[in-house]
């Protein structure tokens, strides 16, 4: 064999070499991977099965393990080197994955390392997190009362209790007792509806978008929808009046400008293929200094000389003068109608404190035309709506039971001294010499939310936590913190301090709940 061939020689027992101890490597590192079956005999494994369910644990521990095994091979095969170890620190900023790396710090002869506990401790985490999507109570302290990412309007204890056993057994949804034929999913709240708007009539759908649909569709559809420049609003989620509108099948005629809509204007777009005039209550924003509006009553006289039905987007829904309550007025439901309003829409979840919901009240005739429209069926309310919105709507049959029923209205009760008063013993408790933050209480401004009263807010009171020179956590990583508790707390930032507004913590356990929550969760002590 010559010099060459020597080399060629050698060169392929290298490679030879290289690749048995690649797959050495592989095989020691797949090896380590604890089996399934034993995983799941695991003390924690079982507790975590009592949590989660065997299902849930299975699956969390076959995609931990397949995770591992992929982040095993992309990083021999990236980095051919002899000496492997993983690296389980950072577990963190991954949604689902592993943020594993291997690198060659030790080789593989001097390791003794074993997967088992990161397995297990990768499983908790996973599951937890998928945990934490599903729908679970969480304490507001935004201090927005109608926060709509956290559900608007919470439903009062007792009328909670009563709609249990409703939802357990069977009910009269749709069925009259008292002739034994089919009744109405809508008779159970109409009646008390109507008698506290003056309505003739009244049914609801799933949202008031919906009911806005609905209203233009079986009343408008097919001929033209008068509508002031300043009153194409916008809501959450880009729901636009003009593309209702487009989607109900009217057209949509505009008139007056931004700030200032007048009578002659809506008289002097009428036509012969006029179907409604609809006014849109501007819940979201607010368009103040040089404005003008066309008085209701002067609007319901002008459409009802033309034979043209005039109807009202209230969107928000007050049954009562939440002036009250030191908030500038709302127009309510019974006001519209009384001013000559032909449908009112309006929102269950809103000012009127129940479940999510599209009322629409006002003439019989046009609500009766609207029930036998197809889409009714399409956007009809379950048992459950019906059922809240019934024990919702008897609440307000005695004012005097509003606030002690109906949260939205406790909390809007609360005074800025009784808020103060909270903040400062929750402050109180959680005052250590050895503490990371540095604490403080405020008066703030609360939102009503939920697109209601814009611009007009109540007295607040809030808890403020930030970093003590540096020591603790910041108002992000503070505010992530809060939200990953075993009851999550949602609060705001604002100037790197972390607000807690005392209005929206609903019960005093809520705030024993969050003093425990912080003491454990943020200041690692003990929460008795």
């Amino acid at each position: 064999m010559d010099k060459g061939d020597r080399k060629l020689h050698a060169s392929k027992v290298h490679k030879e070499k290289e690749k048995e101890s690649f797959l050495n490597r592989r095989k020691e590192l797949f090896r380590r991977l604890p089996k399934i079956d034993r995983l799941m005999g695991m003390e924690l494994t079982k507790e975590l099965t009592e949590q989660y369910g065997h299902r849930a644990v299975l699956e969390a521990a076959r995609k931990v393990e397949e995770q591992l095994r992929g982040a095993i091979r992309q990083q021999i095969l990236a980095e051919e080197k002899p000496a492997v170890f993983l690296d389980t620190s950072g577990l963190s900023d991954q949604k689902d994955g592993l943020p594993v790396k291997l690198s060659d710090r030790k080789a593989l002869s001097e390791t003794t390392l074993d997967y088992t506990e990161y397995v297990l401790q990768e499983m908790k985490r996973l599951l937890a997190c998928r945990s934490q999507r599903q729908m679970q109570r969480v304490i507001n302290a935004t201090g927005v009362i109608l926060h709509t990412n956290l559900g608007r309007a919470p439903l009062g204890d007792r009328l909670v209790s009563e709609l249990v056993p409703l939802m357990t057994g069977y009910t009269n949804l749709e069925m009259n007792l008292e002739n034994g034929k089919r009744g109405s999913r809508y008779d159970h709240f109409a009646e008390n509806l109507c008698k506290l708007t003056g309505a003739e009539a009244a049914i609801a759908v799933n949202n008031n978008a919906a009911a806005v649909l609905l209203m233009l569709t079986a009343l408008a559809s097919g001929g033209e929808t008068v509508v002031s420049r300043g009153e194409l609003v916008e809501i959450g989620g880009k729901f636009r009046i003009p593309d209702v509108c487009s989607q109900s099948g009217t057209m949509l005629v505009e008139v007056g400008t931004t700030n200032r809509t007048y009578l002659e204007d809506y008289e002097n777009a009428v036509t012969e293929n006029t179907a409604a005039f609809l006014k849109v209550h501007t819940s979201n924003y607010q368009i103040t200094g040089f404005t003008h509006e066309a008085e209701l009553a002067e609007l319901a006289e002008t459409a009802h000389n033309r034979g043209i039905p005039l109807l009202v987007d209230l969107g928000s829904g007050s049954l009562v003068d939440i002036a009250f309550y030191g908030i500038e007025p709302e127009k309510t439901v019974q006001e519209l109608l009384k001013k000559g309003a032909d449908i009112v829409s309006f929102s269950g979840d809103k000012l009127l404190g129940g479940p999510q919901a599209g009322i629409l009240a006002g003439r019989k005739d046009l609500i009766e035309k609207i029930s036998r429209h197809p889409l009714m069926r399409a956007l009809r309310i379950d048992k459950f709506t019906a059922a809240a919105l019934d024990k919702t709507v008897s609440i307000y049959l005695d004012e005097g039971q509003l606030e002690k029923e109906i949260p939205v209205y406790d909390m809007m009760s609360r005074s800025a001294e009784k808020l103060k008063r909270n903040a400062l013993w929750l402050m109180g408790e959680l005052l250590f010499e050895d503490s990371a933050y540095e604490l403080a209480v405020t008066s703030t401004r609360n939102p009503v939310g939920g697109g209601t009263t814009p611009g007009k807010t109540l007295p607040g009171a809030a808890l403020q936590i930030r970093s003590l020179n540096g020591k603790g956590l910041s108002a992000q990583e503070i505010s992530d913190c809060l939200r990953k508790m075993d009851t999550p707390v949602i609060g705001h930032i604002v100037d790197d301090w972390v607000y807690l507004e005392m209005r929206t913590i609903r019960t005093d356990e809520e705030l024993e709940v969050l003093r425990k929550e912080l003491k454990y969760d943020l200041y690692k002590k003990n929460p008795q």
